[in-house]
């Protein structure tokens, strides 16, 4: 008998052992370094986030554009000018030689051009009084650069903003099933250019729609900004800035110094002659703009002729073929013309560079940062332009890493090119793999990280609790993407309290 409650025992004390190792091994996990977990927190907002609805947009718009297009057409380059090869690598030291003998065109043929140019000044319309009313935000969208402006979307609620929000693009087959109606919610409108435009076969790059897009817009007053230009905090203070009320149109600046043609002073009749030296003036970063239309129309309407022209011809005049090829230059040129009175941020921007695991900053740089034009006397940073690599759920957190091919320009088709995500969690070359596989910050926080001017706020862990709802919730959402951004937020930042959607920043 006792032998038998003996084995019994045993058998009793090796079951109760095999369970604890199994139970030891299923809760067993690979150590990971700088794990924290992420608990959802949420607290309902103080407020109701109220803004002002969005009129519908005037009638009159549509014959406008009719008339505008009719007028650009009427006004033809008598030259053709494409895209060339410019040595990025002399912009440190542009010379007047260097930008003489880029383009090969004669006094003859600019005189040509100066003509056309001035007839178009002169007819350009006045102003259409009542078209248009109050101030919002404009921002371009639709395709992939939806996805990016999600992220801008929501950083603009999060940090406050109140302004209604006007979400452009060229027409519903690029708006995500859903989205518009979910943008609705939030003080946000879906627009379409082909509601306004029935021909849109000049505008064959994505960035020529930034001018048509602010003459458009039901503002009166408008905040335009690219998908992937991220503000860090409120924005809506600025059309109270002092440069903006004395002048009507605030400019940011980009990295380097103009390289237009010698004789694109001489065309656009700011000279009586071909410019004898380089020009002293610093290019624009049109990511963000701020613009008065009242005042200003006539400067809007010239740089949407500008860009209509644009690839193939004032795109060409305005740089040459450097960097800035595009329609960054098109406004400040439209407003010198017709020596309009404008402000450019005194400040020059900052990159924000990639953390190196210490804070400290690393590398080239992976956005850049722009001042808020209401504080005159030092930098203060207002948008994160990520023009490197670009915050969105699906960059980052997404499988793929290649972009689509439809989604290329036709010179990288053309050219057969492979053109990978510049911040994948999925490939090892990406700059940032690192930082989004083990729990790390990616923007540097000491000394040249920027980012750190903010004082208390932490932009960087803000962008994420965006990221994660805009990947958890709503059109966006996928299942992985929400475990690996989750997985992200806790590793990286600790306990976080979850956005909802509202404004919390505006809770005193």
């Amino acid at each position: 008998m006792r032998l038998v409650i003996t084995h019994r025992c045993k058998t009793v004390i090796s079951f109760i052992i095999l369970y604890l190792v199994v139970l030891q091994l299923y809760r067993y996990r690979p150590q990971t370094h700088n794990i924290f977990h992420y608990h959802f927190t949420t607290e309902r907002p103080c407020s109701t986030l109220r803004v002002p609805s969005i009129q519908e947009p005037p009638p009159e718009a549509i014959k406008k554009w009719n008339e505008l297009q009719s007028l650009f057409e009427s006004h033809p380059p008598n030259l053709v000018m494409e895209r060339g090869d410019f040595d990025g690598g002399q912009l440190a030291d542009v010379t007047h030689d260097l930008l003489d003998n880029y383009l090969d065109m004669t006094y003859e043929e600019a005189d040509v051009m100066r003509e056309v140019h001035a007839d178009m000044v002169e007819a350009l319309p006045v102003y259409p009084e009542e078209a248009f009313r109050g101030r919002g935000i404009a921002i371009l969208a639709g395709g992939k650069h939806s996805e990016y402006a999600a992220t801008t979307l929501g950083m603009l609620r999060l940090v406050g903003s109140r302004l209604p929000v006007e979400v452009w693009m060229i027409d519903r087959v690029e708006a995500k099933d859903g989205w518009c109606h979910q943008l609705a919610s939030q003080g946000m409108k879906c627009r379409f250019l082909s509601d306004y435009m029935h021909d849109m076969s000049a505008f064959s790059l994505h960035y020529q729609l930034k001018a048509p897009i602010v003459l458009f817009s039901s503002f009166a007053e408008i905040l335009f900004l690219d998908s992937d230009s991220i503000p860090v905090v409120n924005p809506d203070h600025i059309f109270k800035a002092p440069s903006y009320m004395e002048t009507g149109v605030v400019l940011w600046p980009d990295y380097w110094k103009a390289t237009e043609s010698p004789f694109t002073p001489f065309i656009t009749g700011r000279s009586l002659e071909k410019a004898t030296t380089a020009p002293d003036i610093q290019t624009v970063d049109s990511g963000q703009m701020l613009w008065n239309k009242e005042k200003h129309w006539k400067a809007l309407c010239l740089s949407a002729y500008y860009n209509y022209l644009g690839p193939s011809y004032f795109y060409t005049l305005l740089t040459q073929g450097g960097p800035g090829w595009g329609d960054k230059d098109t406004f400040p040129t439209a407003l010198r013309a017709i020596d309009a009175n404008w402000t450019m941020i005194p400040h020059p921007l900052q990159t924000q560079r990639y953390d190196d695991g210490t804070g400290h900053g690393k590398g080239s740089g992976i956005a850049m940062l722009q001042a808020d034009p209401t504080n005159a006397t030092h930098f203060s940073p207002l948008f994160l332009h990520n023009n490197f690599i670009k915050l969105s759920v699906g960059r980052q957190m997404g499988d793929e890493c290649i972009e689509d091919p439809s989604a290329l320009s036709a010179e990288q088709r053309r050219k057969g090119e492979e053109v990978r995500f510049k911040g994948s969690i999925v490939d090892r070359q990406s700059k940032i793999w690192e930082q989004l596989n083990f729990g790390q910050r990616i923007f540097a926080t000491k000394t040249d990280g920027r980012l750190n001017d903010m004082g208390k706020l932490d932009t960087e862990k803000d962008i994420w609790r965006v990221m994660e709802r805009v990947g958890c919730i709503g059109v966006y959402s996928d299942e992985k993407i929400c475990r690996r951004i989750r997985r992200h937020l806790g590793r990286t930042f600790g306990d976080v309290k979850r956005w909802d959607g509202g404004a919390e920043r505006m809770c005193s």
